[in-house]
């Protein structure tokens, strides 16, 4: 810490699924340093990497108009979906997860049908933001219950997809992909011409292969294992239809895999696929102020491997040394099993648990752990 102020520290954890959002892990963290050091300045940044409770995070730091939409569900059923509207950087901006319209607890809800599931409901917020005046949308691919590569969102935007035996689709789902011979694009890039469509992922999921959106991800979806590769196989097909159409190989972009290929779809209309860590802890002006931080806490639920591959705390921890390279940066999980790379960017990653207990208790008492632990940072 420098000489003469206060210890300066900035709070900025991964939502705890399940259990708390950002913002109120956050909050937990503040308490804690406060209560051991009440001449500290602590703020608080709610963030996401792209996964389900990005938008939650990003709206509440950017101070969006959080307003309800009418749309289809994972399986063309009406459901009430979360949209906030922003200006950023002078833009009008739409900000969504797309679990809010076509997320694993709706296909639930459902009996995870995944061949009748669809992304319809994702295409109906972007259209909405668009007729909003919104000429940026940020949509969140985590926490899909879909499989569909984005066929039901392009087909809602109006995309009109041509099967076998050259009749329109019109309301195509997941059991559809490997019927679909041509598409005309032409209404959805009238539609999206102008509007920038930012597609935030939380890891660079490939759409096929072993670590793709169907053999790694689709059977949490309700997939039959015996299912797999007849979906992988029309998933393969659609990809390299529209690879040929397009001109591009935008199947191998990272990412294209996530909320079930759905940011492979959104990609054939102009859709960015990117990181997104980088791009929330940009919005909410995260770089600036670690340049003034003493301390930066971070977190998540279990910190491990997959964390090493850029999820949101290794994220934090980046942002905030090379901001600031004394800066200490502490990850606090529900669980830690950190590869030793992990410590090349980040000081110490703690476990919460204060006793042997039970997941359920882990999660009942998160908030009170984070508090407990920021507590004894704050003595350090």
């Amino acid at each position: 810490m420098r000489a003469n102020r206060p210890l300066t520290v900035l709070a900025a954890p991964d939502s705890f699924k399940g259990a708390l959002s950002s913002a109120k892990a956050g909050e937990a963290i503040r308490r804690g340093i406060l209560a051991r050091r009440p001449d500290a300045s602590v703020r608080v940044f709610p963030v996401g990497d792209g996964g389900e409770g990005t938008a939650e995070a990003l709206n509440a730091a950017l101070g969006s108009e959080v307003r309800s939409v009418a749309v289809s569900d994972t399986h063309g059923y009406p459901v009430s979906a979360t949209m906030g509207i922003c200006l950023l950087d002078g833009i009008q901006t739409a900000v969504f997860d797309m679990a809010s319209a076509a997320g694993l607890n709706l296909a639930r809800k459902h009996g995870l049908d995944l061949p009748r599931s669809t992304t319809r409901g994702v295409g109906e917020l972007i259209r909405n933001a668009v007729d909003e005046g919104c000429r940026h949308i940020l949509v969140g691919l985590g926490g899909s219950g879909t499989s569909d590569g984005g066929i039901g969102a392009l087909s809602a935007l109006g995309v009109r997809f041509i099967d076998t035996d050259g009749r329109i689709l019109t309301d195509p789902r997941t059991e559809d992909l490997g019927s679909v011979r041509n598409a005309d694009f032409s209404e959805a890039r009238r539609l999206l011409e102008g509007v920038r469509l930012t597609l935030l992922f939380d890891s660079g999921v490939p759409l096929t292969g072993e670590q793709g959106a169907v053999l790694t991800y689709a059977r949490q979806k309700g997939a039959r294992e015996e299912d797999l590769p007849s979906l992988e196989k029309d998933m393969i097909r659609f990809s390299n239809l529209f690879d040929r159409i397009v001109g591009e190989p935008l199947s191998h972009l990272p990412g294209a895999g996530a909320a079930g290929g759905l940011g492979y779809g959104l990609s054939l209309v102009g859709g960015e696929l990117t990181p997104g860590a980088e791009t929330v802890l940009n919005a909410v002006g995260f770089a600036d102020a670690a340049r003034d931080a003493d301390l930066v806490i971070t977190g998540e639920g279990k910190t491990d491997a997959q964390t090493a591959t850029g999820k949101l705390p290794l994220a934090v921890c980046r942002t905030a040394k090379s901001a600031r390279p004394d800066c200490k940066t502490v990850c606090l999980c529900g669980i830690a099993d950190p590869p030793k790379s992990l410590y090349r960017e980040m000081d110490a990653v703690f476990a919460l648990a204060d006793r042997p207990m039970t997941p359920e208790e882990s999660v009942s008492r998160t908030e009170e752990l984070l508090e407990k632990a920021a507590y004894n940072l704050a003595g350090l």
